[in-house]
């Protein structure tokens, strides 16, 4: 089976800034060892998103390794383009060239917490507004779980609240709900786990609260196939609008991590063995028909990206 992950962050550098000489080849190993037929929908990571935040060029240097990656592995690997919107002219100018002349598929992630942004501006009204004329989705981060001293990127109301406010902008956009099906790291010190809560649930009731039938152009991503959540979302959110979108990233290593480690895990410590088959176990235990479980690892993403696999 086809699996394409809508949501990896890489990084051709090393922790210490040390250039990554094959990632390529690195990187694509970890698909060829995969159980299944495996594709990465990647964004940078690391020092890049720091190059984003500090300086306005830092757009384009961040998408273009993504870019090159992608270009040497066509049908394999496919773009999402980060933009800040603190720079909004040099990010219209950015969207311009990965959507208009490299073929990316997204923009995204929106990182609203990192960047020092509020989805619910002026500012990313227009560039969601040049997403749409582009007919790309945009991913939006959601804080997957409150956790002790965790900080802004685990403010999961405050970001769904800023996104039901950009939707409101620009109802006609498509959204991707970054990792909203997720639980807690197993790699959390001792004891801080009784003190993270995932925001899984809380995020379907809004959904269910706040629109009157499910959102048509809202699609989520499942980051934890094991999140206690994941029969809620089987039930309640339509099966064409569910994705697989691990978070998972090149932070360790190479050679990297296998493909279906936990976000924040180490390999050893995972508490699944990190396959696509253990991801299609957790489906089935939630009541996922093997029609949901095919378009969950595919199809549903090469119908949103207007991918031919």
């Amino acid at each position: 089976m086809i699996w394409l992950d809508t949501h990896i962050h890489v990084s051709d550098l090393n922790p210490d800034g040390s250039k990554r000489v094959h990632m390529l080849a690195d990187l694509l190993e970890v698909l060829d060892r995969c159980d299944e037929d495996l594709r990465f929908v990647i964004s940078c990571d690391g020092h890049y998103n720091s190059l984003v935040k500090q300086q306005s060029d830092g757009m384009m240097i961040a998408n273009r390794m993504v870019h090159e990656l992608c270009q040497q592995a066509p049908d394999r690997l496919f773009g999402s383009c980060i933009v800040n919107p603190n720079y909004l002219d040099e990010s219209l100018a950015m969207m311009d060239v990965a959507f208009g002349e490299w073929g990316f598929v997204q923009l995204g992630e929106m990182l609203p917490y990192m960047l020092d942004f509020v989805m619910d501006s002026d500012p990313v009204e227009r560039l969601v507004r040049q997403a749409v004329a582009c007919d790309v989705p945009v991913q939006v981060h959601l804080g997957t779980y409150w956790g002790y001293k965790m900080g802004a990127s685990g403010h999961g109301m405050q970001h769904m609240e800023d996104l039901l406010g950009i939707h409101e902008r620009v109802p006609e956009a498509k959204y991707v709900l970054a990792h909203m099906i997720g639980c807690p790291s197993t790699s959390l010190r001792a004891g801080a786990e009784s003190r993270c809560i995932s925001w899984a649930d809380w995020f379907l009731d809004v959904l269910a609260g706040f629109f009157d039938e499910y959102p048509d152009n809202f699609w989520v991503e499942i980051r934890d196939f094991q999140c206690p959540a994941l029969p809620h979302a089987v039930a309640e959110v339509p099966a064409n609008r569910l994705l697989s979108g691990t978070d998972w990233t090149t932070r360790i290593g190479p050679p990297f991590q296998t493909y279906g480690t936990q976000f924040n895990v180490s390999e050893e410590d995972n508490p699944f063995p990190p396959k696509v088959a253990s991801f299609v176990g957790f489906l089935q235990a939630a009541g996922a028909s093997d029609e949901t479980i095919e378009r969950v690892g595919w199809r549903n993403a090469a119908e949103l990206y207007r991918l031919t696999l």
